[in-house]
């Protein structure tokens, strides 16, 4: 993941931008299993896939001024990503067409519930191993030490669906 992909994402979040590292981290994911070409390692963590590459790339901007970060721990209070008005004003200048196509989904991705991205997104990295829904549903639930009928779990298993390159339609 480039910064120019990471301050395009983080543009879709509008003024008030990103709240929370874990739903930048399953963003990132879930687009990127939609076909989006952020080119991210992601591993298995507590909380779903993980991407040091994410968070690096995040850090990166950070430390040099691209991007506001606020809140953390010391707040008490998730952190929030937001782009600097130099920014946002370079980007309007010089897009990145290879991910502008998914904006749409990227936007829909960043308003949805939290715990429907991290167990969808997990249901994704299961699915990924096994290429079987069933299996890769049942996997993630008992992972995630949820119930597999609770409507949540399902929810999270359809947009995990929903993702997937293969079931796409874009």
């Amino acid at each position: 993941m480039n910064r120019l992909q990471l301050a395009t994402l983080l543009s879709w979040a509008g003024e008030n931008g990103l709240e929370g590292r874990k739903r930048l981290q399953k963003v990132v994911y879930l687009l990127q299993q939609a076909g989006c070409p952020l080119d991210c390692r992601f591993t298995l963590h507590h909380y779903g896939p993980y991407s040091r590459d994410v968070a690096d790339a995040c850090d990166e901007m950070v430390a040099a001024g691209l991007v506001k970060e606020s809140g953390g721990p010391a707040e008490n209070r998730s952190y929030r990503y937001q782009l600097e008005p130099a920014t946002r004003t370079h980007l309007q200048n010089a897009p990145d067409p290879q991910i502008g196509q998914f904006q749409a989904f990227g936007e829909s991705l960043i308003s949805e519930d939290l715990w429907k991205l991290e167990l969808g997104s997990t249901i994704l990295y299961f699915y990924g191993q096994t290429n079987n829904w069933e299996t890769a549903f049942a996997k993630a639930c008992e992972y995630k030490k949820v119930e597999t009928e609770a409507e949540s779990s399902r929810s999270a298993l359809a947009l995990a669906k929903k993702t997937h390159a293969d079931q796409r339609d874009d």
